[in-house]
């Protein structure tokens, strides 16, 4: 009879004690929010032949009036090290109708790291006035994912009217990136969020050149200032930081802005120290396309191959100046997976066969083109990172306001 008093006692002791801790935990416990805080992972790459480095150049301050003296184009070092590091750049509006652009930028930047190259994605747009666009959801889920992949995210404030034409610019201006991301002799590729790199090869760099242009032959010529210049595509032109800083520095625009009335401001955006800005973007490309920079651009007008144009013609000019400089010109050999296609094309088996693919628009967002696109990402990456992207894909999915009928 004691035993089971004791017994007794001792439950309802229990069942006390539970009755204190489970409000208390409870009290302190969070849901957890999903990708908030995640943990960082890195893409599982295919071999490459060059190694991170964190090595950062010294450099010395110019005169902002003064013309600046940019290394020797025969000083770009040729010779290929394992500290040589290669970015590919690409950038997107967040005021954009398209919410694709922003959909495919990690998974367009994880495509870059598989094949050795670290990733800087731009975000441009207005950010000052805690608009829609720049606390959107969508927008946060997306560069949560960039941030777990180790990418390199810049937030670009601009004009809303103006995010769409900077979105593309802001990459020719790479050069000017500062030294805390990019150092003057890591490689700078130009891209485009909708272009997934298959085929590494297609992607090296070559001993004994100064960087190369993919798809180099594609657009044919174009008249402007009394010359005719080979026009390049943005993607994909690869050349060191210095480089891309120099065209503009060594620039007949430059050298006519130099003899114009400048405020002290406009002085520092044309020396080599100008800051990574809508300012120094601002200052050279009104100088060169004048109405037309501020005009409103629409897809397939003259402003909006303003970045294409501005960077042929540099490029040419600057390496009219240095014969010694050997910029590798590619063909585009390999195939295509295009949007286009018939969905069979897109089978595991026939991906093998394609050096990188141009991906459909908001139709993503449709169950079945999703599906279809999954064939990709399990080619591409493994089973994990994969499946995490179609996590990702719901996620983004369930925030947007309009969805593409299903199939």
């Amino acid at each position: 009879m004691i035993s089971l008093k004791k017994a007794g006692f001792k439950f309802f002791r229990c069942i006390l004690g539970l009755s204190i801790i489970i409000p208390i935990t409870l009290l302190f416990y969070k849901t957890p929010k999903i990708l908030t805080s995640p943990q960082k992972f890195t893409v599982q790459s295919l071999p490459v032949s060059y190694l991170s480095s964190t090595t950062s150049p010294t450099s010395t301050a110019t005169s902002p009036t003064s013309a600046a003296t940019p290394p020797p184009a025969s000083n770009y070092s040729k010779s290929l090290s394992n500290n040589t590091r290669r970015f590919a750049i690409f950038s997107s509006s967040i005021h954009s109708k398209l919410r694709s652009y922003i959909f495919y930028t990690p998974i367009a930047a994880a495509a870059w790291q598989r094949i050795g190259y670290d990733v800087i994605v731009v975000f441009a747009g207005d950010f000052t006035k805690k608009s829609n666009a720049s606390l959107s959801p969508q927008l946060n889920v997306s560069r949560t994912f960039l941030k777990r992949l180790g990418v390199h995210v810049i937030n670009f404030q601009c004009d809303i009217s103006y995010s769409i034409k900077i979105s593309q610019l802001v990459r020719i201006f790479a050069g000017f990136l500062p030294d805390t991301i990019i150092n003057d002799t890591d490689y700078i590729l130009t891209t485009d969020t909708d272009i997934i790199p298959i085929l590494k090869q297609d992607y090296e760099l070559k001993e004994n050149t100064d960087g190369f242009i993919f798809n180099a032959f594609c657009c044919g010529t174009y008249q402007r200032r009394n010359k005719t210049y080979d026009m390049y595509p943005m993607s994909h032109i690869c050349l060191p930081k210095q480089f891309w800083r120099n065209i503009f520095l060594e620039s007949i625009q430059r050298q006519e802005l130099l003899k114009s009335n400048l405020s002290v401001s406009d002085s520092i955006l044309l020396s080599d120290k100008a800051p990574f800005s809508i300012d120094t973007i601002n200052l050279y490309t009104r100088h060169e396309f004048r109405q037309i920079y501020d005009s409103n651009m629409t897809k397939g007008d003259t402003a909006w191959y303003m970045d294409q144009v501005y960077s042929s013609m540099l490029l040419n000019d600057y390496c009219e100046k240095h014969s010694n400089i050997k910029i590798d010109k590619r063909k585009h050999d390999s195939k295509r997976l295009d949007p286009n296609l018939p969905f069979h094309m897109w089978e595991p088996s026939r991906l093998k066969t394609y050096g990188d693919a141009h991906v459909i628009h908001d139709e993503i967002f449709g169950s079945y083109r999703w599906l279809t696109f999954k064939n990709l990402l399990y080619f591409l990456f493994n089973s994990s990172l994969a499946n995490d992207f179609n996590d990702y894909y719901k996620q983004f999915t369930l925030l947007l306001r309009d969805k593409p009928n299903d199939h």
